[in-house]
């Protein structure tokens, strides 16, 4: 390798340098080759993390362009924000800004009140600007037959929409009559279907010209009329830039502005990617640092011997360098082109999961970027190069000196006097190399820590995590009369019989009625003043001074509703209010709670408040309230009046008034999710006179949604668990085998005095054993942390953070049987390499 040459009197040698790097490279190699289980052990390592890094990469890449298509799908359109109510000088700001690419108007102009076929149709009359309907929504557009409406009379349908009204046969050119409401009242007149669309979005809406909604008596500066929609260039902005946007837009008290998930939340996602990639580069850094450092631990007098020979420090270091470059290309390469074999079949079954159809998402979606592959290049050359940098250099300083004098038995430590024997062994033992303790520890708890992560993000992305109603219940059924504008309209169709019906279908557990009756709330300077005031700057479009005089006299022109709902639901609504009530009181009638409906109170300015109610039509029948309770829930609401909506006891409503009528019945189910009860109870709505009156929101048919949405993404995440697990696995088994390998000595004697076999398989157990519980000693401190912090960045849906029971039991019962099969397997091995005698020779 080189030659020595010693000048007299000066005691000093010189190396005369060999550049023959071909040698190197063989011996490289040739120490590769000769290390066969631990060069597959760092070949893994690498090829696993390239190929989690790459397909973390590039699976991203392509979510964040599913997640767009995703919530146009959702919204209906291609939009980045909206905003409720748009003045002229608003649009002018938004027109002009040259980071707004694109902007699209919507009013909502009224509804489809009833039709010869059907008397409750739930069917929304919408108009749209050019910018909205050609371009914003031509992405979500699969079909367009005929034009958008120009005329007075003509409209834009679906055919969800024409079924809502009962006439699902017509087609383009038909005539459809139709009494419809406005701003301006109500009225009845024939429309001809100028077009039929069909897509994604809201489908129960007619599209009316632009004459139309002019004549409708609404304006676009209406917060509860006009949408505006803004389409930016920049598709990442934090929550900083969404805020300075909002400020700059100068928002009306009756306006609002919100921005779709996109753009702040792809933020969150990209940090918690980020941080999955980094906690993969941790696992691999572990693993191939512990791999070369008991490498280089155990191999003293080779590395010593080597440089007495004419090898020198530089060229030590190279030789380990060419084998960690040798690794490092063979493993990125081989993970980088797996995960391009799995990336392009993994993205399209995640597209075709999430219902998308190939011809709409377009091969745009299934796409490699060369970014990606730099990225894990350079994050796994960057995590082989700082895991090998100190094992080389601590080769490389090995002396000649050291190697003759080195001895693998390593630092020993005096046992206590008292306490079991083995147990003193296996804590010795376990606390004698605190580096190479540490390092196994937090390779494992790295690992369990992103299992604790990803386990917890899936259960709450779960369709029965999302799955949200009130009170938790399978099926909820509506009276959809029980709204009607004419009172001679509504009906009390779900009445005692068909209640008493629900009851006694098989499979139904509980049922739960709500109703209301109409009321009015007279004038007072106290309550009544306030709340009517706030109601009208909030979302009137007079001043409430121009009807104030009216509603002192004329109270009963201004109604609202009385809520009755039950003991079970009001202490299910009872746990969301910031300020509880007492439930005697509430049940009595002395108390109430309000719904809020968005306007600008706290708490503090209505709790206490009194608050009275007539019957609406007799006057004389009155009922005073406090207020001790306020609510944002809208499933507690039915006629939403200018007055206070007032919740309580449906034993209250029941006295007050003679006729109320039921609006709304939650059944839950004996068993959760139970398809065959939903069945029957469908099917018995189906035959009620009435069926056409009846409309229901199934939570089973959401959790098929969501699913369906979801499609193989919790197969995804599980994978890149194993992968990860594995990872950790490899890395405790590596240093146990190893450790045990460098105290075959020792262990060797110690069976040779008289310890058992027993009593060494159990002394290597309990070794295995601390490992894990050390691990998970981290991973639910340190790790539960770290874990809520990843989280919370990729928890797009704002679902509240919770530990998925079983899946935690499930890794705690993996992760010990893996503390105890390793050190038996270990010692299977051990014992098989010979007897006392012979392994004690084989080492010496």
């Amino acid at each position: 390798m080189g030659r020595s040459w010693a000048i007299p009197g000066k005691g000093v040698n010189f190396m005369l340098k060999n550049p023959n790097y071909k040698v190197i490279r063989r011996m490289a190699w040739r120490n590769l080759k000769a290390n066969g289980r631990k060069t597959i052990t760092l070949f893994l390592a690498v090829l696993l993390s390239s190929f989690l890094i790459f397909t973390i990469f590039t699976v991203g890449n392509s979510y964040f362009k599913l997640q767009k298509l995703q919530n146009i799908r959702m919204s209906g359109a291609d939009f980045d924000a909206i905003m409720y109510g748009v003045t002229e000088e608003q649009r002018q700001i938004c027109e002009n800004a040259p980071e707004i690419i694109l902007t699209g108007t919507i009013g909502i102009c009224g509804w489809v009140e009833k039709t010869e076929k059907d008397s409750t149709p739930n069917v929304g009359l919408v108009w749209a600007d050019d910018g909205y309907w050609t371009q914003m929504m031509e992405s979500v557009r699969e079909k367009l037959e005929g034009k958008y409406p120009k005329a007075f009379n003509e409209i834009m349908v679906t055919k969800e929409a024409l079924k809502e009204c009962g006439y699902e046969d017509l087609t383009v050119g038909d005539t459809l009559t139709m009494s419809y409401g406005t701003y301006s009242g109500t009225a009845t007149g024939s429309f001809r279907i100028s077009g039929i669309w069909d897509g994604y979005g809201p489908k129960k809406q007619f599209y009316v010209s632009k004459e139309f909604y002019d004549q409708s008596g609404w304006q676009l500066s209406q917060s509860a009329s006009g949408r505006y929609f803004i389409d930016f260039k920049q598709k990442l902005m934090t929550q900083k830039e969404q805020k300075a946007f909002i400020e700059r837009m100068n928002l009306g008290k009756q306006q609002s502005l919100f921005f779709t998930e996109d753009p702040g939340t792809s933020l969150q996602i990209l940090a918690g990617l980020l941080g999955l990639s980094a906690v993969t580069c941790l696992c691999a850094y572990l693993l191939i640092y512990n791999i070369m450092h008991l490498s280089v631990a155990g191999k003293v007098r080779y590395y010593g011997l080597l440089q007495t020979i004419g090898m020198t420090e530089t060229q030590i270091k190279r030789m380990m360098k060419e084998q960690m470059l040798l690794l490092g290309l063979a493993g990125t390469g081989t993970g980088c082109l797996l995960g391009v074999l799995v990336s392009f079949f993994l993205i399209p079954v995640v597209i075709k999961s999430l219902g998308i159809k190939s011809s709409y998402v377009g091969s745009v979606m299934i796409c490699f970027h060369p970014v990606i592959l730099i990225a894990t290049v350079l994050l796994v050359g960057t995590t082989i190069f700082l895991a090998a940098r100190k094992p080389v250099k601590m080769a490389a300083n090995i002396s000649p000196m050291e190697a003759l004098g080195y001895r693998a038995a390593g630092k020993g430590g005096k046992a206590g006097r008292k306490g079991n024997i083995i147990r003193r062994l296996s804590w010795g033992q376990f606390t004698k190399d605190k580096k190479r303790t540490t390092v196994v520890i937090l390779s494992l708890a790295t690992s369990l820590s992103v299992y604790l992560c990803i386990t917890t993000m899936l259960d709450s992305q779960a369709a029965r995590t999302i799955v949200s109603n009130s009170m938790d219940t399978d099926l909820l059924i509506k009276n959809d009369t029980a709204l009607k504008e004419n009172v001679a309209e509504r009906k009390n169709i779900l009445d005692e019989s068909l209640i008493k019906s629900i009851r006694e279908t098989d499979g139904v557990s509980k049922v739960h009625s709500m109703i209301f009756t109409e009321i009015t709330v007279p004038w007072e300077p106290d309550f009544a003043e306030m709340w009517m005031e706030e109601f009208y700057a909030k979302w009137m479009s007079i001043p409430y001074s121009k009807e104030k005089e009216e509603y002192q006299n004329h109270p009963e022109k201004f109604k609202s509703s009385l809520i009755g709902i039950g003991e079970a639901e009001f202490d299910y609504l009872n746990k969301s209010l910031e300020h509880p009530v007492k439930k005697e009181e509430f049940l009595s009638g002395k108390v109430c709670i309000i719904y809020r409906n968005g306007l600008d109170f706290t708490d503090a300015e209505l709790t206490g408040k009194k608050v009275t109610c007539t019957l609406y039509g007799d006057q004389q029948m009155t009922k005073t309230f406090t207020i001790k309770g306020i609510t944002d829930e809208s499933y507690y609401m039915a006629i939403l009046g200018y007055p206070p909506t007032i919740i309580t006891s449906d034993r209250v409503v029941r006295s007050f008034a003679d006729q109320c009528i039921t609006l709304k019945t939650s059944i839950k189910y004996q068993k959760e999710y139970d398809r065959n009860t939903e069945k029957k109870l469908l099917a018995l709505l189906q035959e009620d006179e009435n069926a056409n009156d009846f409309s229901w929101e199934s939570k089973i048919e959401e959790a098929d949604e969501i699913r369906k949405a979801q499609g193989s993404m919790p197969q995804l995440g599980m994978g890149i668990v194993l992968i990860l697990a594995l990872i950790g696995i490899m890395n405790y088994m590596n240093n146990f085998v190893a450790n045990v390998q460098n105290r075959m000595i020792y262990l060797s004697v110690m069976e040779s005095i008289g310890m058992t076999p027993k009593q060494l398989l159990g002394m290597l157990i309990r070794e295995g054993l601390f490992y894990v519980c050390g691990a998970w000693a981290v991973t639910l401190t340190a790790g539960m942390g770290v874990t809520y912090f990843l989280y919370q960045s990729m928890n797009y849906r704002g679902v509240a953070f919770s530990i998925p029971l079983m899946p935690i039991l499930l890794a705690v019962l993996v992760s010990f049987l893996t503390g105890v099969s390793v050190p038996v397997f270990t010692w299977m091995v051990l014992e098989k390499s010979g007897t006392v005698v012979e392994r004690i020779r084989g080492i010496i």
